[in-house]
């Protein structure tokens, strides 16, 4: 009897776009500019970098439980890993969601929802996209 995999694999034409973001930069407000400027309606998001300031939240049923963290001059706030979406919403905007693992100065982790994130010195994003069908669904490969 043939093995049956325990998985499929299919590939779907593809892009990524890398941005490099500046000391000052709202990381969210910056991927969505970008996103609406090269017209892009979903994707994955990725980032690494650093931050001066982040403002994280953890999502309690109703609303959500925000810490906010601040770098002192000399110091960062290391962006070891963000992971999101962009989807386009009710009026047709990109709306970026990323979650966030970040290193404080004195090495204590923390984590959560990315509310707002000043970049300092610097964040690369990446954003990578699949093709979708016509309505709107993942295509099922060649």
């Amino acid at each position: 009897m043939p093995r049956v995999p325990a998985f499929e694999v299919a590939t779907y034409p593809s892009s990524v776009v890398v941005l490099r973001l500046r000391p000052g930069e709202e990381l969210l407000e910056s991927v969505s500019q970008a996103a609406s400027k090269l017209g892009i309606r979903s994707g994955l998001v990725i980032a690494i970098g650093g931050l001066r300031r982040a403002e994280v939240g953890v999502f309690k049923g109703r609303e959500y439980d925000v810490a906010v963290y601040e770098a002192k001059e000399g110091e960062t706030i290391e962006l070891t890993s963000a992971l999101g979406s962009i989807a386009v919403d009710e009026n047709g905007k990109p709306s970026v969601h990323i979650h966030v693992t970040i290193s404080l100065p004195d090495h204590r982790p923390a984590s959560g929802h990315l509310l707002r994130g000043i970049v300092g010195p610097l964040a690369e994003v990446f954003r990578g996209s699949v093709a979708t069908s016509k309505a709107g669904t993942l295509g099922t490969g060649p």
